[in-house]
């Protein structure tokens, strides 16, 4: 913004002062020419700056809104009887499950969710290793069933509250091929459309929904039951964890209405989630 309106200012003095000044023969003229250019580009690097200016203030007033909700350190030390006590954590109130239901598979956040599934791989005796945090190219878990090193089957976790359609099959089909994997497993808590099994169906795609989910961790023998059941709802399971931070994240209020959004926002990460039906229940 700063650069902008220097320049635009040596354009001007250049225009109005240092060009009409000028005595030479040979540059006159073109000092006659140039003037109305430096004119416009002044004029143009002004207009830039003054367009950055109301776009900056619009982002800051846009940012003040959407955190408007969240508690400052003040409210948190000096807390009144509508409040929440300090060191609130939500899962301390709520009852937690004491043993498997659809319900709670439904209940999980998208982190707790891939962590469970990775688990149960490796309750079954396979082999399997959870993509890092970030841009996952599509591949949520990479399942090892054989001596070769190399994965054999790549697994897809979405849950979500609605259905997941054919475009995200087909995505997944792509990724397969990409990666050269004639298998894949993709698992939801909810479940598929029609169009969506029929795809998979012809790929060598299983798909796993919330119910055979949970028919499957029913079949561990107990332990294998409880090992799972105590990593699902340690801590808080149902508020969503910012996919580059790795940090839960916050209800905030925009124009457009709640979404979830990072605790790290000043810090740069502007990671959002939107708030899913279950989310909506629960709040």
């Amino acid at each position: 913004m700063g650069i902008r309106f220097c320049c635009g200012t040596v354009a001007l003095v250049i225009t109005l002062f240092i060009l009409p000044s000028t005595s030479n023969p040979l540059l006159g003229p073109l000092a006659k020419i140039l003037k109305p250019i430096g004119l416009i580009c002044s004029i143009v690097f002004y207009l830039i700056a003054i367009f950055k200016i109301i776009q900056q203030d619009k982002l800051k007033r846009e940012s003040v809104f959407e955190i408007r909700n969240e508690p400052t350190s003040f409210s948190n030390k000096f807390n009144t009887v509508h409040s929440k006590p300090q060191n609130f954590n939500h899962s301390q109130v709520i009852d937690k499950p004491t043993s498997w239901s659809l319900k709670l598979i439904k209940d999980l956040e998208w982190k707790k969710f891939e962590d469970l599934s990775v688990a149960y791989y490796l309750e079954k005796g396979i082999r399997a290793e959870a993509t890092a945090l970030g841009a996952d190219g599509g591949i949520d878990i990479k399942l090892y069933q054989d001596d070769s090193g190399k994965p054999t089957t790549i697994v897809q976790c979405k849950a979500w509250a609605d259905y997941v359609g054919v475009m995200q099959i087909r995505e997944f089909l792509g990724v397969m091929t990409h990666e050269k994997i004639a298998k894949g497993f993709y698992m939801t808590c909810h479940d598929y459309t029609p169009d969506a099994k029929q795809i998979a169906s012809a790929n060598k795609i299983t798909l796993i929904n919330g119910d055979m989910l949970l028919m499957m961790i029913k079949r561990l023998n107990a332990d294998s039951q409880q090992r799972l059941l105590a990593l699902a709802i340690e801590g808080d399971y149902t508020t969503p964890t910012c996919s580059r931070c790795g940090i839960k994240m916050i209800k905030r209020t925009s124009k457009k209405g709640d979404f979830w959004g990072c605790r790290n926002f000043f810090k740069g990460c502007k990671q959002r989630l939107s708030f899913r039906k279950i989310d909506h229940a629960s709040s």
